[in-house]
Formats: C-alpha cells, structure tokens, sequence
C-alpha cells in the first residue's frame, strides 16, 4: 500500500510539474505578444501551436509507454516485466507496469511450488510402482528383481529406438508393473517347480487383463495400462489376451515383451536353466517378425553388443524339447 501511494505521488508531481511548466510558456508568450504587439490571433494560433507540439510530443511518448506496455504483457516474462517496471518508472504506466511484475512474480513462485509439489508426487508414485513391482518379485526367489531388470532393458531399448524421454519414462514404469497381475494367483501355482498344467497356464495368462484391471481405476497410471494388459501379445496374432496382430499392438507393449522374454530366458526359472545370453538373442532374432517387434529386437541386440546391457551370471547355451511352450510361458 505504501508503495503505491509512493508512485502516485511521483506522478502526481510530475504531471503538476509538466502542466505548470506548460502554463509558465503560455503565459511567456503572452507576454512577448504583449511586447511584439501581435494581434489576439497571432497570439491564440502561437499558444496552439505550443500546445500542439506539446500534446504530439506526449502523445507520442505515451503511445511509446503503452505499446512497450503491452508487449511486455504479451510476453508473460517477469525479466521483461522487471525491466519495464524500471523503465516506466516515473510514468503515467509505472503503477500498472509494477502491478504486472508482482503479479507475474507471485504466478512464477507458484509454479515453481506447483513444480516441486508434482515432482514429490512423481517420486512418490514411481515409489510406489516399485514398492508393488518388489511384492511381485519376492513371491519367489527366481522371480526377485525381475522387474526391476525388464524395466532398465525396456527403456534402455526404448531409447535406442529414439523414443522420447517421456514415453521412456512410461515404458519404464509399465514395465515395473507389466506382472503386477501374478498378485491375484495363487501362491501354489506361482511357486510350482514343475511345468504348468494347461489349466495352471490359462490361470496365468490372466495376470495380464487382472493387472490392467488393476490400475484402470488410477488416472495417473492409464498410460500404462498397455504395456501391462498387451506385453503377451504376439505379432503373429498367437498372443494373449486378445490375440491383437502387427500394429494393433502399441510400441510401448512390444518392447516390453521383448525386455521380458530376454530377462525371463537369461535367468534360472523352475522350468528352465538361465540361457546365454547370445542363445537368447538368436531365438529372439528368429521370432522377430512373427513373435517379436523386429526393430525392438534389433535394439536389444545392439544394446548388449555394445555391453549397455549385461547379463550377470551366464550359462551355457541350452536347449529344451518344448522350447515353444517353455517360451509362452514367460511371465
């Protein structure tokens, strides 16, 4: 409040000073008319003329303020603002020009809070999701840290295809939880040791539709909701749930079942020894197209080429008589 009533004196005083000073020069020339003997028309058309050139001198200056004004406006930058308010300083603008920068620094200061407040919930949501990926995990030793594995592949794949750093982040996530279905099974089943009944495996295959069922209720988790209810989807059209083909499958579901398969195969399940790493990649490579997103595939075999991906621990290569169904059995 102080402030403002200080920037209405100044130009209170200003506008008294210039009007003042205008007057003093009329009466001047009245007085040299006076002495010059000038007629009452010469005199009228002189003070005119001041008061002419006086009102264009002012108006122009004005139109000046407020055009600079306005575009500082325009621009929504409290640094331009900052500088318009020192540079109306004294002005007929001064008062609304400082009013703008307050107001632009108050909006800034709740953005950044707005920032930092969603950057909180962001870390404790991503928290959250990896709390939910460890419980899933630590059902059974064979399983711990496979999630956290698919999902460093998933987007370490993502960004070799060139995916955006954003979609990265959502494939990362999806991948946290792209088994946080297997919840709703029985223990007995996720702990079995010896293959899977057929009856056991439609069970499973139902962790995909029971995960999406899971988060469809969250708004902040719809985006991954593909990634979790499709990453058993096949290209061949011989997937689950839905046997989606080709490109009725999203980019986010694709390079998940591969990251997922590779990490599946690479480590020690009850049904299988851990695979080496090159094995992995040339039964990927003779799926990609038929099972498998070629250019995901491709991705992964230049991220481990390039030791970007390493397998800790790896087996010599094997090979099992019902390989196909060891494969769709991936979870």
């Amino acid at each position: 409040m102080a402030h403002r009533r200080s920037i209405r004196r100044r130009v209170f005083w200003r506008v008294f000073f210039s009007l003042s000073g205008a007057s003093v020069i009329s009466l001047v020339l009245l007085y040299v008319s006076a002495r010059l003997h000038w007629g009452v028309l010469a005199l009228m058309a002189g003070i005119l003329l001041f008061w002419a050139a006086l009102a264009l001198l002012a108006g122009r200056r004005l139109t000046g303020l407020s055009h600079s004004f306005s575009e500082t406006i325009q621009s929504r930058s409290l640094q331009r603002a900052e500088t318009a308010a020192i540079r109306l300083r004294g002005t007929l603008y001064e008062e609304p020009a400082a009013e703008w920068q307050m107001a632009l620094r108050t909006l800034e200061n709740l953005f950044l809070d707005k920032q930092i407040e969603a950057s909180q919930n962001y870390t404790t949501l991503s928290d959250l999701i990896r709390m939910f990926a460890k419980a899933v995990d630590e059902r059974t030793n064979y399983l711990r840290g496979h999630s956290d594995r698919v999902a460093v592949y998933a987007a370490d794949i993502a960004r070799e295809l060139g995916v955006g750093s954003e979609e990265v982040e959502r494939i990362r996530l999806a991948a946290l939880l792209h088994d946080i279905g297997t919840l709703g099974i029985e223990d007995a089943i996720v702990r079995k040791e010896a293959p899977l009944t057929p009856e056991e495996f439609e069970i499973v295959k139902a962790h995909t539709v029971r995960g999406a069922s899971i988060l469809r209720p969250i708004d902040a988790l719809a985006d991954l909701i593909p990634g979790v209810e499709l990453h058993h989807e096949s290209l061949d059209g011989q997937g689950y749930p839905y046997g989606l083909r080709g490109d009725q499958i999203p980019t986010m579901a694709r390079i998940i079942a591969v990251a997922d398969s590779f990490d599946a195969m690479t480590t020690a399940r009850p049904y299988q020894a851990a695979m080496d790493a090159e094995y992995v990649l040339e039964v990927l490579n003779r799926l990609a197209g038929k099972r498998y997103d070629p250019s995901a595939v491709s991705a992964l075999i230049a991220l481990v080429r390039r030791g970007k991906i390493v397998v800790k621990s790896p087996r010599p290569p094997v090979s099992f008589p019902q390989q196909p169904r060891v494969l769709s059995e991936i979870f």
